[in-house]
């Protein structure tokens, strides 16, 4: 998969203000801590998540391998995918 970091980061924070409102709110769950948090705290939080964790992994971890895929679904933002690549050997 690949797509915009710009889009992953906001697919992120997206994803994150979804579950503080479902799965964060189970009193068992890791993250219960943040279901209480408001719409603006919690946003912040998960763009600190990413800008600390994720967006180095992305670009550290995952980025510098991107040549070795031999096949590669390019995703809009809107989560569609936009381009297939495949790579013969």
């Amino acid at each position: 998969m690949d797509a915009k970091t710009q889009d992953i980061e906001s697919w992120y924070v997206e994803r994150f203000l979804k579950l503080q409102k479902s799965a964060f709110t189970n009193p068992q769950s890791y993250f219960r801590r943040y279901a209480d948090l408001s719409a603006e705290a919690a946003s912040d939080l998960a763009l600190s998540i990413w800008s600390s964790i994720n967006e180095p992994n992305l670009r550290e971890n995952i980025l510098p391998t991107r040549s070795r895929a031999q096949l590669i679904l390019t995703k809009s933002r809107d989560h569609s995918i936009h381009r297939v690549l495949l790579r013969k050997n």
